[in-house]
C-alpha cells in the first residue's frame, strides 16, 4: 500500500485525579492520521506522560512533519511500520503513534485487526487488573468478577494496603510504588507485605533492577526502568527468579514491535509480560488492548477502566467520524472481562509464537455462542473444540490449529466426529456458513415466533449451524441444559424447529406417553443413519421428521427431505452424485457451503468426495453406508446398513449395529451388537434373520449390551463397538 497523506491534531481533556491518575487533572495528546491511496485510514495517538516520558508533544509534532515530508511511503508489510517510525523519530510516544497509525491502515485495508497482524489467532478475552484506592472500591471490583487488584502505594501507606487486602480476601494484589519508596526502607516495606497475597511490587524504588540479586520476601516487577536497561542488564533482570513481570507501556517504550520483542524475551525466561496504559486517550488505550491480544497469555493486564477516558468523548470528539479507530473500541475496557471483536490473518515479518492461540472449548451455553458471534462479526477465525473431548485430544487439536495458516475468509475450524479415525480439522469460510444458512432458510422458510432447539454440540456442524441460521434469520436459539430432557425443552420452551441425531429421537420415543407439541413443525434428523423402524415409529407418533444428509465438510445438511417420511433431496445450489442401486459408489458433493480445506492444507472445495456409498435418484439421496464400514466376508461385500435394517425390525431390539469380526476361515464375519427389552427372543430373532438375509450377510457373532457406546457428537462409536466381546451364533 502507498501512504499519501499524514494529518495531526492536538487534543486536551480533563481527567479525574483518581486511580492511576492520582495527582493529575488534565491530559494532552496528538492524534495522528495516515491515509493510503485507496482511502484506508489509520489513527495513532502520541500522549507523552509528564514526569515519566522522556519525550514531549513537540517531539511528536516534529515527527509528523518529518513523516509528511517523506510522502508518498510504500508500506508492504507489518514490519515496515516499525522501521518507518524508528527512522522518523527517536521519541517513544511519537514512534508509538506513527506505528499504530500505519498498522491500523494496513489492518483496515486487509479487513483485519492490528492484533491479527502479529498473531494468527490473537487472544479474544482479556482480563484486567483494576486499580483501587479504598476498601469500598476493592469490594465493588471483586463483586463484579475482578480477580486481581492494583494498589498505588506510597512508603507511608502500608496500613491502607492492609485494609484493602482484608476487604477483598479472594483477590490477588499488585502493588505499584512508582519508584517512590526510599531505597533504604524498601527491604523492610517488602517484608511487611510478605504475608499478603501479593503477586509483585512494581518499581518500589529507584534502580529497582539492582534489588533482583538480593534475597527478597516479595517478587518485583519492572515498568519505567525497562527503557533504561541496556541489553546485558535486561538479560540479568529477566534471569532473576525474583522478577515476576515486566510492565509494557508502548507509549513509554516506543511501540508495538519493541513491546513484542520484550514479551518474547520475558516468555523465554518464564516472566509474565503485562500490557498496561499510560493514561492515553481511547486510541492509545485501544492500541494497548490490541497489543495485549497479540501477546496473549492468561494473566490479567493493566487495561482496566481509568478516569482519563471519562470525559474524552464529551470534550474531544466532535462527530462520530472524528476518530475512526480501525481497532477494538476503547469503550470495552470499562469491563473487567472483555470479549473483543477483531479479525484475522498473520502478515507479520516477525510474528510472535502462538503461546496463547484463540481456541475455544465450546460448551453448550450462551457464552460460546456470544464468542462465535463476536468472531464472525469481526471476521476473526475461531476454532471450536468439543467440551466432552479428552485433555489429550484437546492438546492434539490445539497443536494442529496453532501450526495452521488461517486467514482471509476463514471463519470457523471444526473437527470431524472421529467415528472412523482421528478427528480432522475442517476450515469453513464465511461464505460457506452463509450459503448453508440461506439454503436451509430457502427450504424451511422462517415464521414469526420460530424457536430452534439446539441440543447438538456447538463444536460440530449440527449444533453450530443452528446458531448460524438463527443469527442470519434473527430468530431465537433454545439451548438445552444437559440435565433437561429433550421432551421438556420441546414443550416448555415453545420450540418450533429442532435438530436431533437418531439416538436422541429414540430416547424420546422410549416414553410411550410422549407426543410432539403442536408448535413443532420440523425435526431435522441426521448425523448418523436413521433406521427405517425408528423413522416409522416417529411418524406414527406424529413427529414431523425430516431426514437430512450432511457432513462437517459441508457444514451440515446438504440434502433434506421435502416432507416427513421422504428421502433427503439436495438443497438449492447443491449437486450430489453417486453410483446406482445395483452398484453404489462414493457420493460426491458440490455446493457453495463446502469447506475450503482441511487444517493440513488438503483442499475440499470445489468437490468433496465422501466416504459414503450411495446413489441419487428421483426419490432422493440413498446412503448405503460408509465405504470403510463395508464387511468383506468370504469375498462378498456386506454393507452394515443392510444388516441393521433387518435387525432393527426384530421385536425387542431397541438398537442394533453391525460390524466385522476377524475370522480365520472367512476373513471376517458379520457381528451385531444389540440393546434389547423384555420382548427380545433370541430363537425368533435368529429365525427372522435367517429368512431375511443371504447366508454371507447373516450375523455370526452377537453382543447384547445395556447401551451402545456413543461419541460426544451423539453418533455411534463404531470403533468401540467393534471391540465388544461377542458370542457365536448357531442357526442350526
Amino acid at each position: 500500500m502507498k501512504i499519501v497523506s499524514v494529518d495531526h491534531r492536538l487534543v486536551r481533556w480533563p481527567i479525574a485525579a483518581r486511580g492511576a491518575a492520582r495527582g493529575r487533572h488534565e491530559r494532552e495528546a496528538l492524534i495522528v492520521a495516515v491515509r493510503d491511496e485507496s482511502g484506508a485510514t489509520g489513527f495513532g495517538e502520541a500522549a507523552p506522560l509528564p514526569g515519566m516520558s522522556v519525550d514531549s508533544l513537540e517531539d511528536a509534532i516534529r515527527a509528523c512533519e518529518v513523516l509528511a515530508a517523506r510522502l508518498p511511503l510504500e508500506l508492504a508489510m507489518t514490519g515496515h511500520a516499525s522501521t518507518i517510525a524508528e527512522r522518523v523519530t527517536p521519541a517513544p510516544a511519537a514512534r508509538f503513534a506513527i506505528e499504530t497509525a500505519l498498522l491500523t491502515a494496513i489492518a483496515q485495508a486487509r479487513g483485519t485487526s492490528v492484533a491479527s497482524l502479529f498473531n494468527a489467532l490473537p487472544q479474544a478475552e482479556i482480563e484486567s487488573a483494576m486499580v483501587v484506592d479504598t476498601e469500598t472500591e476493592a469490594r465493588d471490583a471483586v463483586s463484579r468478577g475482578v480477580r486481581c487488584l492494583k494498589i498505588k502505594m506510597a512508603a507511608n501507606e502500608l496500613a491502607r494496603v492492609q485494609r484493602i487486602a482484608k476487604a477483598a480476601p479472594t483477590a490477588r494484589l499488585r502493588i505499584d510504588a512508582n519508584r517512590g519508596w526510599p531505597v533504604e526502607e524498601t527491604p523492610a516495606l517488602l517484608a511487611a507485605l510478605a504475608d499478603l497475597p501479593i503477586e509483585y511490587v512494581e518499581e518500589p524504588c529507584l534502580d529497582a533492577a539492582d534489588l533482583l540479586d538480593r534475597d527478597l520476601p516479595v517478587k518485583l516487577a519492572l515498568d519505567e526502568s525497562l527503557g533504561e536497561l541496556d541489553p546485558d542488564a535486561l538479560e540479568r533482570a529477566l534471569s532473576s527468579p525474583l522478577l515476576a513481570a515486566i510492565i509494557l507501556k508502548p507509549t513509554l517504550l516506543g511501540g508495538f514491535h519493541r513491546c513484542i520483542d520484550l514479551a518474547q524475551a520475558a516468555h523465554a525466561h518464564g516472566v509474565a509480560p503485562i500490557v498496561s496504559h499510560a493514561l492515553e486517550g481511547p486510541i492509545g488505550t485501544a492500541a494497548c488492548h490490541e497489543l495485549a491480544r497479540a501477546i496473549g497469555a492468561d494473566i490479567p493486564v493493566g487495561l482496566g477502566h481509568h478516569p482519563a477516558l471519562e470525559s474524552f468523548e464529551r470534550r474531544v470528539i466532535r462527530d462520530a467520524g472524528d476518530v475512526r479507530l480501525g481497532i477494538e473500541s476503547a469503550a470495552a475496557v470499562a469491563n473487567p472481562r472483555i470479549v473483543t471483536t477483531s479479525t484475522q490473518r498473520v502478515v507479520a515479518a516477525g510474528s510472535i509464537p502462538p503461546w496463547s492461540p484463540r481456541i475455544l472449548v465450546a460448551t453448550p451455553n450462551v457464552e460460546t455462542i456470544r464468542e462465535v458471534y463476536a468472531a464472525l462479526a469481526a471476521h476473526e477465525p475461531i476454532a471450536l473444540l468439543h467440551s466432552a473431548g479428552t485433555a489429550a485430544e484437546h492438546e492434539r487439536q490445539r497443536e494442529l490449529v496453532a501450526h495452521a495458516k488461517l486467514g482471509g475468509d476463514d471463519a470457523v475450524v471444526l473437527f470431524t466426529s472421529g467415528s472412523t479415525g482421528p478427528a480432522k480439522g475442517v476450515v469453513l469460510s464465511r461464505k460457506a456458513l452463509v450459503a448453508s444458512a440461506e439454503a436451509s432458510a430457502q427450504l424451511f422458510g422462517w415464521r414469526d415466533g420460530d424457536r430452534w432447539l439446539c441440543c447438538l454440540p456447538l463444536a460440530h456442524s449440527g449444533g453450530l449451524s443452528v446458531a448460524i441460521r438463527c443469527l442470519l434469520g434473527k430468530k431465537t436459539i433454545v439451548l438445552r441444559d444437559d440435565d433437561t430432557p429433550i421432551s421438556h425443552a420441546l414443550e416448555a420452551r415453545d420450540v418450533t424447529l429442532a435438530s436431533l441425531v437418531p439416538a436422541q429421537l429414540a430416547a424420546l420415543l422410549d416414553d410411550p406417553a410422549w407426543r410432539p407439541p403442536a408448535k413443532l413443525r420440523a425435526v431435522l434428523l441426521g448425523g448418523a443413519a436413521a433406521p427405517d423402524a425408528l423413522v416409522a415409529a416417529a411418524l406414527d407418533r406424529g413427529v414431523p421428521v425430516r431426514l437430512t444428509y450432511g457432513l462437517t465438510e459441508t457444514f451440515g445438511q446438504v440434502a433434506t427431505a421435502r416432507a416427513p417420511g421422504e428421502l433427503p433431496k439436495p438443497l438449492a445450489g447443491v449437486t450430489i452424485t453417486g453410483g446406482t442401486a445395483d452398484a453404489p459408489a462414493l457420493l460426491r458433493v458440490r455446493g457453495p457451503m463446502l469447506a475450503t480445506r482441511y487444517l493440513d492444507g488438503t483442499p475440499i472445495a470445489p468437490e468433496l468426495v465422501t466416504a459414503d456409498l450411495g446413489y441419487v435418484d428421483a426419490d432422493g439421496v440413498h446412503v448405503i453406508g460408509r465405504a470403510d464400514d463395508v464387511i468383506i466376508t468370504g469375498g462378498e461385500n456386506v454393507h452394515p446398513s443392510q444388516v441393521e435394517a433387518v435387525v432393527a425390525c426384530t421385536p425387542g431390539v431397541r438398537a442394533g449395529v453391525a460390524f466385522g469380526v476377524a475370522d480365520p476361515r472367512w476373513g471376517h464375519v458379520v457381528a451385531v451388537a444389540l440393546t434389547t427389552d423384555a420382548r427380545f427372543d433370541a430363537v425368533q430373532a435368529l429365525a427372522s434373520w435367517h429368512r431375511a438375509l443371504p447366508p454371507h450377510a447373516r450375523p455370526r457373532r452377537l453382543a447384547v449390551v445395556d447401551s451402545l457406546p456413543l461419541l460426544p457428537s451423539g453418533k455411534l462409536d463404531r470403533r468401540s463397538i467393534a471391540t465388544l466381546p461377542t458370542s457365536p451364533i448357531d442357526y442350526a
